[in-house]
Order: C-alpha cells, then structure tokens, then sequence
C-alpha cells in the first residue's frame, strides 16, 4: 500500500490528531531498585519474620516449662527454635523441630543442654534422613500447638567422655498463631 493511498482515504483536507498520553489514575508500584540481589519468593516473604513460641520439653522427667523462641520458616523449611536460657538444673536449653513443608511430619529435632548439676553436657538429635537405631520422632497438630514425641539419640559428655544412649522425649510448642 502506498502512501498515496492514506491521502486519498482522508482527502486533502485531513489533519492528523496530536499525540495524547494517558496517565493512569493510581500511581503505578515502584520496582525494586536496579542492583537488588533480594531473591525472596512469595512464600518466604510474610513467613521470615516468624510468630512468637512457647513451649516444654521433657525426657523422663521435665526439663522445661519455661521455653521461648520463634515458628518461622527458613531455608531448611518451617522451623520451631525453643530456648530456655535461664534453666534451674541444666542452665541454659535449645531445642529446634525442622518440620516437612506441610507442617505434618518432622524433618529433624535437634537438643542441647549446658553442663548439669553432674557435670554433664548434652546433645540430642533425630533426623529423618539419617535415623538411627533406636531413634523415632512423631508429629501431632491441634491449631497451632505443635507435639514432638519419640526417642532421641543422647550424647552426653563430661570430662572430655562421651557416651551415646536413646532417650524419650516430648516436646510442646504453641506458635503465636498458624500462618508462619
């Protein structure tokens, strides 16, 4: 088609019309600055910063009512950190449950106690890709309370000796709420 063409369709007396912009009538969103390295998915988002958690544990007898810490999720998926830093008998107390991605079975729990009245130090595991005989670990949810039960792997050391034995545990975490 030839320019000819256009002039004959509008005639002699046709005038374009000057180029009109649009602006929109909410502000557009701003991008992330150029240079950002932030990779953060959806997901990740809300979810980092975690809720409030309470919590116990107990093997045999109690070791803690007085456990605080976060329900988050993070690289190794959603994760319950508990500490009891101020601890009558062991001092200070960690445990950490790493749950599968639905938040129905557990990944791993790890445990570890300061040195006891008797000079021992602790640390207790459970993971579900490496198990080790004897070891078991349970998940069961109501809301956003979470139980772990089943039988940790101890290794206790004092005076540079360790021994490694299986031992029952529980732990009770209450998350702040479900949405972590």
């Amino acid at each position: 088609m030839s320019l000819a063409a256009c002039v004959q369709a509008g005639g002699s007396d046709f005038t374009p019309k000057p180029i009109q912009t649009i602006t929109p009538s909410s502000p557009p969103t701003s991008a992330a600055p150029t240079g950002s390295t932030n990779s953060a998915t959806p997901s990740e988002t809300p979810s980092n910063a975690g809720v409030k958690a309470t919590g116990s544990m107990a093997i045999f007898g109690e070791v803690s009512k007085a456990l605080t810490g976060t329900c988050a999720t993070g690289d190794s998926g959603p994760t319950i950190m508990l500490a009891d830093n101020n601890n009558d008998f062991y001092g200070k107390v960690e445990a950490t449950l790493v749950l599968d991605a639905a938040k129905k079975d557990l990944v791993g729990v790890t445990a570890s106690f300061a040195e006891d009245s008797e000079g021992f130090a602790w640390e207790l595991a459970y993971s579900s890709s490496e198990t080790v005989k004897g070891t078991s670990a349970k998940l069961s949810t109501s809301g956003s309370t979470y139980t772990a039960s089943g039988k940790l792997q101890s290794k206790e050391t004092r005076k540079g000796k360790t021994r490694t034995e299986i031992l029952p545990f529980t732990i009770v975490a209450k998350c702040a709420g479900t949405n972590w």
